[in-house]
């Protein structure tokens, strides 16, 4: 069987990195939207119902993102920040659809791969490495494949990036984003541009596997000896601006079965160690890991114990440290019910106004104490239905969904601004790990995690 026999059909030949190409393809996706929403409005004009308007609505968005999907590239990667980030930005219907971009995503055919490693790696190098053909996992700007040093028999990880898809940000993002505006899916307006400027910065150092591997190497050495995780190590012979050759690290995902018949202890265990991690970035570090995705944590299952594993540090940011102690500030205060204090950290960073009627104001002030219930001490003002035997119950406790409802009940959204960029990586994530902690069904308060930080002190001292 040739290695090509054994690469599954549904995979791409080659990616149009073109200009022309992808903005042809851009223009009729973008046309094809314009048809169908002019359709509509004259259905809706000779007496459609508001359902049918809706739905034509609907269907002509999933139609344009599924457009978009077949470019691969960078064009889906601004689609899936979008949709992470979307709820500030974009109709919610919007925002449905291209949270759909992440589901479809097939791998590279090997052989354009095995050129592209060939550029990269050159021929004497690439044939110390024995390559399973069939990619273990594929993703927007890039792939990851099993690969066996010959010489020294170890298992070791291949990210490899897409031939040319480096060259295509500036214009993808320019081109999707006037299509964006052009359809009114998205407004125009001075903090958003500011915003997708931002994202076209990280998204040029995310290609840049060198800054990868130097953000792997880091959080390496300063996790050594935490017996918690377990940190990839990089083989630079292998290593180049756009492939990234670590270990293989074995572990199963958070989902898994045998994570979920792990003892609630252990659970317990792997869900502060997700948190501890969190407020190691926000404190110590002041640069995080802003991609919560279930897919860069792995669990290592031995027995009764577990440890977890970390991947892909692409999506590192640096934290300025006027944010940081901004942000820090909102912590402490909310961490100590100081609404006073919360409210002249969030007017500082630019997202509440002082003018603001004080109900908003009180109401923001208070969805900011619910955020951090988990990480405050045990109060009496906590519903029983986040109570499990006394403990703070991370899957029944429904808090996202208690913290939405909330914002939607107080009329806040019309108030509330644009926030800093660096505050929406952070609440993102932080609301990530709230995720993490209850897909593992943890049942711990964590307000310890926090009252280290708050006291002062180094990590060491704090650990």
């Amino acid at each position: 069987m040739t290695d090509d026999e054994k690469v599954p059909p549904d995979t791409l030949k080659r990616l149009k990195t073109g200009a022309l190409a992808r903005r042809w393809q851009l223009s009729r996706a973008s046309m094809q939207y314009g048809r169908r929403a002019m359709s509509s409005a004259l259905r809706s004009r000779l007496g459609g119902s508001d359902e049918r308007q809706q739905a034509d609505r609907q269907a002509n968005i999933d139609a344009f993102v599924q457009e978009l999907g077949k470019l691969k590239g960078s064009i889906v990667k601004i689609g899936q920040i979008m949709a992470t980030y979307g709820d500030y930005l974009m109709p919610p219907e919007v925002v449905t659809a291209l949270h759909r971009l992440e589901d479809n995503t097939p791998p590279m055919h090997w052989s354009a791969i095995h050129k592209q490693l060939q550029k990269e790696l050159g021929d004497e190098r690439l044939a110390e490495l024995e390559i399973e053909p069939a990619a273990v996992a594929a993703a927007s700007l890039g792939q990851v494949h099993r690969a066996r040093i010959a010489s020294t028999g170890e298992s070791v990880c291949l990210k490899i990036q897409y031939p040319g898809v480096d060259k295509t940000i500036d214009a993808d993002f320019n081109d999707l984003i006037r299509l964006f505006k052009v359809s009114r899916i998205l407004e125009s307006t001075r903090s958003v541009d500011d915003w997708f400027s931002d994202i076209r910065n990280l998204l040029h150092r995310e290609v840049d596997y060198t800054n990868e591997r130097a953000e792997l190497e880091f959080a390496r050495d300063h996790l050594q000896g935490d017996a918690r995780f377990i940190v990839p190590r990089v083989y630079p012979a292998f290593c180049t601006r756009r492939v990234l050759c670590m270990s293989w690290e074995e572990g199963v995902s958070i989902n898994h079965p045998e994570v979920a018949d792990l003892p609630q202890a252990t659970r317990n265990e792997l869900g502060e160690a997700i948190l501890d991690l969190f407020l190691t970035e926000l404190y110590d570090w002041q640069r995080m890991q802003t991609d919560p995705n279930f897919g860069n944590y792995r669990v290592r299952v031995a027995g009764d114990r577990a440890r977890l594993v970390l991947l892909d540090f692409g999506a590192i940011r640096p934290l300025p440290d006027e944010f940081s102690a901004d942000f820090q500030r909102m912590i402490r205060a909310a961490y100590f019910s100081d609404k006073a204090d919360f409210l002249e950290a969030s007017i500082k960073l630019g997202f509440m106004k002082s003018h603001y009627p004080e109900a908003v104001l009180e109401n923001f002030a208070e969805i900011g104490m619910d955020i951090l219930e988990p990480l405050r001490p045990k109060s009496a003002d906590i519903p029983d239905s986040a109570l499990s035997d006394g403990r703070y119950d991370w899957y029944q406790s429904q808090l996202p969904k208690r913290i939405a409802k909330r914002a939607l009940a107080a009329s806040i959204s019309k108030y509330f601004a644009l926030p800093p960029k660096e505050f929406l990586y952070v609440m993102r994530k932080l609301m990530g790990v709230y995720a993490l902690v209850s897909a593992l069904r943890g049942q711990f308060f964590a307000d310890h995690l926090l009252a280290r930080r708050l006291s002062g002190g180094s990590r060491e001292e704090r650990s």
